[in-house]
């Protein structure tokens, strides 16, 4: 069976922990040339040692904060300058910020919480097409959250972003298909992430749901698939969180 993911040249936000770190490592393992980044130097360089175990080669860490447009710009020259190409682009980078109850939003958090969660990509989106347009092919996976499709109190600006991002990524498919590239919505449920860590949320309700290791799997699994063909949309639930998933 053909690995289409060996040999692929794919940048991944936010790969210094959760989904991004797991799907990086993974990508390594099946020889794919991977550029992770991510704003926090001293986690950045914790993961890039941890991937260059895997395959030191393959690898480069690029700091840079997917908010800014200049950091985008200097991650894509970076990918190019490196590797000759960029395949695919997963927009990981993402952040609960503050969870709360609407009237508790300041605007500062609610600036942050979109972003962080749709603005950025959508940047990130912006400057990697050029590349993969000149290629004549390219795949963006845009990582959005099952906050998209369902609804829980105290979460609305981050269901907000997520689902905008949501309906962003279908509109940006039909526009890269015109060239030959194409564009897969990743939404995922709850994890066991740092997600809860860095929203200061309390995380006792996670235990026994699916690890970042676990959904990294269908991420990568978005990227393995021939290029005349996409995932558009895939929803991953742990099968024990209590929701119904249809």
């Amino acid at each position: 069976m053909k690995d289409y993911v060996n040999g692929k040249v794919v940048i991944v936000t936010g790969g210094s922990s959760g989904f991004g770190l797991e799907a990086a490592a993974m990508l390594l393992e099946r020889q794919a040339k991977v550029v992770i980044s991510g704003r926090d130097q001293g986690r950045l360089d914790q993961a890039a040692s941890r991937l260059a175990r895997i395959a030191p080669k393959t690898l480069l860490a690029v700091r840079a904060d997917a908010t800014k447009t200049d950091d985008w710009k200097a991650l894509i020259t970076a990918a190019v300058k490196q590797f000759g190409q960029i395949d695919a682009l997963v927009n990981n980078a993402g952040s609960g910020v503050k969870i709360a109850p609407i009237e508790e939003m300041d605007d500062r958090s609610i600036q942050e919480v979109l972003d962080i969660n749709i603005a950025g990509a959508i940047k990130g989106c912006r400057e990697v097409l050029p590349v993969m347009k000149k290629q004549g092919r390219g795949h963006i996976i845009n990582v959005s959250s099952i906050c998209a499709t369902h609804a829980w109190p105290s979460w609305s600006v981050y269901t907000a972003a997520k689902a905008g991002l949501v309906g962003f990524t279908k509109c940006l498919h039909l526009e890269m298909v015109a060239w030959g590239g194409k564009a897969t919505n990743f939404i995922p449920a709850a994890a066991r992430t740092n997600f809860c860590a860095a929203a200061n949320l309390d995380d006792a309700w996670q235990q026994g749901l699916p690890s970042a290791e676990d959904f990294a799997r269908t991420l990568v699994h978005c990227i393995d698939v021939p290029d005349n063909t996409f995932i558009g949309d895939v929803r991953i639930w742990g099968v024990k969180q209590v929701v119904t998933p249809y």
